[in-house]
């Protein structure tokens, strides 16, 4: 046997299952990009000066990718807008990325996106503005595999595929030995060296694993100690018309601590004196504008008033509390249309630790 050949195969092989962090411009007319990782830059000041949008289209990396988590290394948008004639705030620059719409300033944030088999992941930048063209972003994506069997993960998901062969494999077949690298059914299928190499190669990284965010979380936290702050929390206002949810990693014998340092969401009634929670923030009933800004805590109470379980909280008494929750451990934001002063947002640290109250446990 040429080990020579067979040394060269197995490197371009590695070469061509390793996840690669590559760079593209917006607008690409190749079609979709198809990488494990993949940055986003925004392009150079002469070249935005002549865009309006700026578009990016991501393919899936292998059949087996499952979630997308988007890093904002740099986002750097203009302000949104008030309409003085309408009283709503909206985004005239933006990054939408399917029912997410982005502006102001929101580096260190991050989102995960659940794909299907073979689904595609638009970005858009609409830069409707000059100041819209002075826009600054960095990007990072990385598309995330789920195991063969996800059936634990997510039962309604459709079965996943073992990841497909790159482009490069059909032609390695023809030059390297068959009962080394495959079996009757191709490469990857036989029991040589070579064929459980290729077999490993495309199974999901552990990085992956600890990566995957649980079903609905649109924001995922896996330290055990952190820090959480709305979206444009350094512009000094929050996303209009927005609602997500953001999960802490968590153990069923744990608990968290959030200590909010900066709380300031709209209330239905802002003239009213006392607490600002649950039908303060978002009311059972739909009425046209209706006032519904709040971060819901559920199965949390307030270490100062432990008797004070809500679970929807806005207006600004929150500030300088301590919440303790039992897991799940889930935040859940929402914003409407309308703005005001006092739409600041929130910033808070959180801490996982061992339960102080463990579970009571149902005797035999």
């Amino acid at each position: 046997m040429d080990f020579t050949l067979l040394t060269i195969g197995l490197v371009l092989v590695a070469a061509a299952f390793t996840p690669a962090r590559c760079q593209v411009a917006c607008n690409v007319r190749s079609g979709a990009v198809r990488q494990k990782r993949i940055v986003f830059s925004s392009p150079g000041t002469g070249e935005m000066t002549k865009l309006d949008t700026c578009q990016y289209r991501v393919a899936p990396w292998s059949g087996q990718v499952c979630q997308a988590r988007l890093d904002f290394e740099r986002l750097e948008l203009p302000q949104p807008q008030f309409n003085a004639s309408s009283g709503l705030l909206a985004c005239v620059d933006f990054l939408q990325i399917r029912h997410f719409r982005l502006c102001g300033r929101n580096s260190g944030q991050h989102l995960y996106f659940p794909l299907r088999r073979g689904q595609e992941l638009q970005l858009l930048f609409r830069l409707a503005s000059p100041l819209g063209r002075q826009s600054t972003w960095q990007l990072t994506l990385t598309q995330l595999e789920c195991p063969r069997d996800v059936t634990a993960l997510n039962a309604r998901q459709p079965e996943l595929q073992a990841p497909t062969v790159r482009p490069i494999l059909p032609f390695l077949g023809n030059l390297l030995p068959r009962t080394i690298f495959g079996g009757q059914n191709g490469i990857g299928s036989g029991s040589g060296p070579a064929a459980q190499l290729i077999k490993t190669l495309t199974l999901p990284s552990v990085a992956d694993l600890e990566l995957l965010a649980p079903l609905g979380c649109d924001q995922y936290f896996s330290t055990t100690t952190g820090g959480i702050v709305s979206f444009n929390f350094a512009g000094g206002v929050y996303m209009p018309n927005m609602k997500y949810s953001i999960c802490v990693k968590g153990a069923a014998d744990s608990e968290i601590s959030y200590k909010i340092d900066h709380f300031e969401l709209s209330k239905a009634n802002s003239e009213q004196q006392g607490p600002a929670y649950d039908t303060d923030c978002r009311s059972t009933v739909l009425t046209p504008l209706r006032a519904s800004d709040y971060l819901g805590i559920p199965s949390a109470y307030m270490v100062a008033r432990p008797e004070l379980q809500a679970t929807y909280y806005c207006g600004s008494g929150l500030a300088g509390q301590e919440l303790v929750a039992r897991p799940p451990f889930v935040l859940r934001f929402a914003s409407d249309s309308q703005s005001s002063a006092s739409e600041t947002g929130f910033q808070l640290t959180y801490t996982v630790r061992r339960s102080q109250d463990p579970p009571v446990t149902a005797e035999l």
